[in-house]
Formats: structure tokens, C-alpha cells, sequence
């Protein structure tokens, strides 16, 4: 689904007739319907989805998409209707309807697949500010909610006028991991900078207000998004500091393995002391330390099962300022930190570059790198006003820094007609596979950090490649709509023990890759398989290991991510699980695959035909222009790559800077206000 807009639980203009209405709350109250059970003492059992008010805000949702998206739901909608999906139909009958609708064509399966996910994602969340989720007391669970939050806004920004020019030395298309440090860089070398950022800003207080919320206004299209191929659910950030904004903060140093093997493809240094600087440089910038890793029930439970199996840990650092640092916020830090303790590029190198006279301008999407004789010559860019309104602008300047994404970076390259034969390639997305178990008492998730430990017994375990087992941070919605679903009375006892569960995730360091290329509207369309033999096994190995930890720790169940495969259960043979886990496939129509780690898709190396940009981040067929983001990345990172992309964002601003002065001795403007 495309990205919505932010709206109340109720439609501006009715989306939907009145059939089309109530067939939409009847199957809500079907997803989630009001069971009786005697030892109910929340009203959970008791309670339908409609008293959260999941029917209004997925209307609400519904209105926000694309209007060849909203008539094919609507007609499903008014079919489910004419069918005898109504309020007042038995249980029985209704799940019966949405079955037999279901099972008329693959487009009406998946449409009723998508519109389950939607509303039992709304239903644990948030919906309205003025009421809590109901469901929420059976979790222990308080929300997003933080006192004393900033009200103003960190960053000043610039609205240009329609059809305006703005003149720079440089101008960077992001603002997070590659893109805020090189801006920040830069300035403090006395360039003007002038800062796109297709996403907006808000301030502290204006985040957290739900899982949804999030989704809708801090992330890439909307939240986790289908690859085109539907093998992996992909979640990047679309807001002012961009990933780092919304990430779980786990910083990580880039593995020696790494640090080599890139030198040895010419990226001269990495492999040394001066590498270590940048890294130790922008550690220090954002505060990494581990002194704000509190361990909750999961991280206990992972580090439980890691003693007992004699596989090495660690505690992690984390880009966290203590004197904010609230434990009881920390758990749900993806959805925007209203404590504003994580360091992030916002509240750290943009603020460095404003400071020194950089101008940022929020929800502006670059079009297309301008080129003059080859050479970089600026961005024409589009700005969304307060009304939604677009405006043309144009950034001149004679070097341009692309820290878009690894999503994006590749989509600006091929609509600008700029990267060569690479440019899209060598997508790289660290594939992430989970099993959650469940365990006897309440681990208390929602508090302490997302991640605050890391397992890395296989990092590199094959040639380098291996994979890592990290924690998750809470969430209600995301968890009721990716868990396996076997029916509305299954979903809620499910539901009901979700305080009991842990979660753990194995990130693979992937040898394979897949591509970013145009769909036919110039945007980015993302394929990826996991096809590589390596990659395939380390797939199969982490989810094995996973397993183990869950057991070791405790756990009475562990269920996969997979509607096909069967959970587990204390007594029966855990390797015999594990072993049926390969049975379904990797990604589409077997186990989820999650990626929050994207890269590679604009990789430096020394041949054109094989990378995008030199190894000091500048383009093979366009002088001026640089990559900027972990779209440089020559090869995946095996860990996670906030610290390795500023690391080398610091590395390239001075490539830059050397760039932009030898252009100023040969003519070219530059400022040294």
C-alpha cells in the first residue's frame, strides 16, 4: 500500500457507501470478534475490534491511497457485502464469507489478506489520542505516551517559492546516516550547504502518537513495504534525519573482515587508522555508549539461551544521551523518541550544519541531478507545501552529494540518467528471518531499549559471512499483523499471551543481491530473492540457532513466521522442527523475511561496469556527483550500518571539500563565510 496521509480516525469525506461500511466493521468484529471466556479479567475475550474504533481508522486509511487502489477495495468490499458479510451475520457465516470470497480468485485473496493485516494492525494500536486502546491492559502495557516532551521543532527550514533557484557549493539529497554527517562536514569547512530531505520534521512531542502514526509520516512509502516480487518486507526511513531517526540505535562497529576485504576492492584506508578516526569521530558525535542498554525479558531470555549453549555475546552501544535516556520510552524507539535522548542525525550533525549556515529544506523530492558537460550543476527538485501543493525548485551547485537511501539513491541515479550499467545493482539487504517464543511469565518488553545485546557466535562463519541474532522493539500492531494466522479465535488467545513472548531475529550478511530499477511512474521497483547458496544456508543455520536460544531460555513455544509450518511445542523434538522449518520456501509463500538494512545499490569500487562511483565516492561518468549513503557500500556490511555509513560519509566530506576547493582555484564559486 502507498504511503497515507495523517489523518483522524474519521474520514474528511466518506471513502465508502453504507453497505461498503458496515461490510468493513462487520469484518473487523470477524477478525476480532467478542469471545466468552471465564478467566477474562480484562475484557480482552470480551472486547470486539469496533470498541477500538479499527473500522473508522481503516476508512480513514482506505482514503489515503491511490485511487485505483481504493476502488479495488471498495468493490471487494461491496462484494463481501452482497455475500452476507454484515454486522448482524453469526460468526460462523461471516468467516465462511470471507473463505469463499477468498477462495474465488488470487486478487480477492489478497485483497482480503491486506485488508486483515491493515486491521488487525489498527486494532492494537493507538487509534484515537482522546482513548487508549482497550486491548492494551491485558498487556501491561501504557503506550507511546511521554510527559515533558519538546514542543519546538530543532531545525529552522527554508520554503522556497514556486520556480525558485537556490545557489550552493554543495547540495545534499538526505538527511540521515551519510547524508547529515557530510552536510555537517562540510559546512564546518566553510561550504554552503543547502539540504533536501524528501521526508518533514516534527518535533519530539509530536512524536509517538502510535505504531500507525509512525508508519505513516516517519517512514519510507508508509511503513514495511513488499519488494515487487513479494519476498521481502522492506521498512527504511522518510523523515528529517532519515534512518536515524527511527532506528533502534544499535551501533556497530564495521567488522575488520569488512574494513579489509573493502580495501582490498581500493578503497585505500578503511582498513586503517584513519578509518578508525572516522569511526571514532562519529561515535563520539552521537554519544555511543553502552551505558543505556538495559536488558528486558527478551534480552535476558536471548542471553539465557546464549550462556547455556556457550555462544558468545555482547551488549551493545547505542547513540543514546544519558541525561534523557528514559528505559520506559526506549522500547518502542522505531516510532519516534519523544525523550529526544537518541542522537541522531537531527539532533547532531544537522544541527552542526545549521549552525554554520546550512539551509535545509524538508519534503522535497529531487527529480533529477542537473549535469552541465558531465559535471555535476545542481538538483531540480520538487517541494510539498503545507497544503500539499508541489513546487518546482532548483539547487545549483557544482557538487552534488546523493545520500538518498540505498532505495532511492539508485531510482535518482536512473531517472537522472547518471550511475552507468550498475547504478540499481548489487542490492544488498541484510535478510532478516524471526521465531518468537513463548514463555510462563510476562517479559515486560515494552521497557528498556529495542536492542541492547547482540549474539555474534556466526558472524562469519562461512568466508566472512555469516549471520548476527538481535532483539526487536515492542509493538502491538506490527506483531498482531505479522503473527501466523489461523483464524480469529486462534489470533486471540495468540493476542492474549503476547506479553509473554520474545522475539529474536537473525540478520544475515548476504553474498547475493537483487536490483532497484524504474517502475513505469520513475519510481523505485525493488526484486530480491534469496537465492545464494551461502545466504540460503545461513538463512536455514540462523533460524536453527533461534530456535535453540528460544528453547534453552525456556520458552513453551516457538512459532515461525510462516503460515505453513507448524509451531512447536516443550516435549517434542526441537530438531525435528527445526529440519520441517526448510520444508517452505524463503520469503513469498513460506517465512516472512524482514530487511531494514539496505545497501550497495550505488557501490564504489575501480570499474565502471561493475560500480557506480569511484572509491572515494564520486561518480565514474559524472565528475561532482557523490554517493553519500550505504548505497556506496561495496559489498553488505555484516553488521549494522549506521556507524559504517557516517564512518564513510566523514571519509567522503573530505573528498569533497578537496573537490569543491580545487573548483574554486578553477573558477568555480565557493563561499568561506
Amino acid at each position: 500500500m502507498s504511503q497515507p496521509n495523517p489523518s483522524s480516525p474519521l474520514p474528511p469525506h466518506p471513502l465508502l457507501d453504507e453497505s461498503q461500511r458496515q461490510a468493513l466493521l462487520a469484518l473487523v468484529d470477524t477478525l476480532v470478534p467478542a469471545l466468552q471466556r471465564e478467566d477474562d479479567p480484562h475484557g480482552f475475550y470480551a472486547t470486539p475490534g469496533s470498541a477500538a474504533g479499527t473500522h473508522l481508522a481503516a476508512e480513514a486509511y482506505l482514503g489515503s491511497l491511490p485511487e485505483r487502489d481504493q476502488a479495488g477495495l471498495q468493490a471487494l468490499l461491496g462484494a463481501l457485502g452482497s455475500f452476507g458479510l454484515t454486522p448482524d451475520a453469526p460468526q460462523a457465516q461471516r468467516e465462511a464469507v470471507l473463505a469463499g470470497v477468498a477462495a474465488s480468485s488470487p486478487e480477492a485473496a489478497g485483497g482480503i489478506d491486506a485488508l486483515r493485516r491493515l486491521c488487525l494492525m489498527l486494532n492494537y494500536t493507538l487509534v484515537s489520542p482522546e482513548a487508549p486502546n482497550p486491548f492494551w491492559q491485558q498487556f501491561g502495557y501504557g503506550g507511546l505516551t511521554y510527559s515533558g516532551a519538546a514542543t519546538e521543532r530543532d531545525l529552522p527550514t527554508l520554503v522556497p517559492g514556486d520556480g525558485e533557484t537556490l545557489e550552493a557549493d554543495v547540495v545534499v539529497v538526505g538527511s540521515g546516516a551519510g547524508g547529515g554527517v557530510i552536510a555537517g562536514e562540510l559546512a564546518d569547512a566553510g561550504l554552503r550547504v543547502v539540504v533536501l530531505e524528501a521526508g518533514g520534521q516534527y518535533a519530539d512531542a509530536e512524536l509517538g502518537r502510535s505504531e500507525l502514526w509512525a508508519y505513516q509520516n516517519l517512514y519510507w512509502r508508509g511503513g514495511f513495504t513488499p519488494t515487487a516480487d513479494g519476498n521481502v518486507s522492506l521498512i527504511a526511513g522518510h523523515t528529517l534525519g532519515g534512518g536515524t531517526t527511527v532506528n533502534w540505535m544499535n551501533c556497530v562497529r564495521t567488522p575488520d573482515e569488512v574494513r579489509r576485504e573493502w580495501a582490498g576492492l581500493g578503497l585505500e584506508g578503511v582498513d586503517g587508522p584513519e578509518f578508525d578516526a572516522d569511526i571514532a569521530s562519529v561515535m563520539a558525535r552521537i554519544s555511543a555508549n553502552d551505558t543505556c542498554s538495559e536488558y528486558n525479558g527478551t534480552h535476558q531470555r536471548m542471553l539465557e539461551g546464549a550462556e547455556k549453549l556457550g555462544y558468545h555475546a555482547k551488549r551493545a552501544f547505542r547513540n543514546a544521551d544519558p541525561q534523557r535516556h528514559d528505559p520506559a520510552h526506549a522500547g518502542h524507539i522505531g516510532f519516534g523518541d519523544a525523550t529526544g535522548s537518541k542522537q541522531s542525525t537531527l539532533k547532531t550533525y544537522l544541527k552542526d550544519a545549521v549552525a554554520q549556515g546550512a539551509r535545509i529544506i524538508t519534503r522535497a523530492t529531487a527529480d533529477r541531478v542537473l549535469t552541465e558537460g558531465s559535471r555535476a550543476a545542481g538538483v531540480a527538485a520538487t517541494v510539498l507545501g503545507e497544503d500539499g501543493s508541489p513546487r518546482k525548485i532548483t539547487v545549483r551547485a557544482p557538487q552534488v552529494v546523493i545520500a538518498c537511501g540505498a532505495l532511492e539513491t539508485p531510482a535518482l541515479l536512473l531517472r537522472s540518467g547518471l550511475g552507468g550499467p550498475a547504478a540499481g545493482d548489487f542490492l544488498r539487504l541484510h535478510p532478516c528471518g524471526a521465531l518468537t517464543g513463548l514463555f510462563a511469565e510476562d517479559q515486560q518488553n515494552w521497557w528498556g531499549p529495542a536492542q541492547a545485546a547482540i549474539v555474534d557466535e556466526f558472524a562469519g562463519r562461512t568466508d566472512g559471512y555469516g549471520y548476527l541474532i538481535e532483539t526487536t522493539q515492542y509493538t502491538t500492531g506490527l506483531f498482531a499483523s505479522s503473527a501466523v494466522w489461523a483464524g480469529p479465535e486462534a489470533h486471540k488467545d495468540l493476542m492474549a499471551q503476547q506479553s509473554r513472548s520474545v522475539t529474536l531475529i537473525h540478520l544475515t550478511r548476504d553474498r547475493g543481491h537483487g536490483r532497484v530499477t524504474l517502475d513505469e511512474n520513475g519510481q523505485a521497483r525493488v526484486t530480491y530473492a534469496v537465492t545464494d547458496p551461502v545466504d540460503v544456508e545461513n538463512y536455514w543455520h540462523g533460524q536453527g540457532t533461534v530456535a535453540r536460544l528460544l528453547e534453552a531460555a525456556g520458552a513453551q513455544t516457538i512459532f515461525p513466521l510462516s503460515e505453513n509450518a507448524r509451531p512447536w511445542t516443550r516435549g517434542e523434538d526441537l530438531e525435528a522442527f527445526i529440519a520441517e522449518l526448510r520444508h517452505q520456501p524463503i520469503g513469498r509463500g513460506g517465512h516472512t523475511v524482514f530487511s531494514a538494512h539496505q545497501m550497495g545499490t550505488a557501490r564504489m569500487g575501480q570499474d565502471p561496469q561493475t560500480s557506480v562511483a569511484d572509491p572515494q565516492g564520486e561518480l565514474h561518468d559524472a565528475p561532482g556527483v557523490w554517493i553519500g549513503d550505504t548505497s556506496a557500500f561495496p559489498t553488505s556490511s555484516g553488521a549494522n550500518p549506521m556507524i559504517t555509513c557516517m564512518a564513510l560519509a566523514r571519509r567522503t566530506a573530505r573528498f569533497v571539500a578537496q573537490a569543491a576547493k580545487a573548483g574554486a582555484e578553477a573558477g568555480h564559486s565557493l563561499s568561506t563565510d
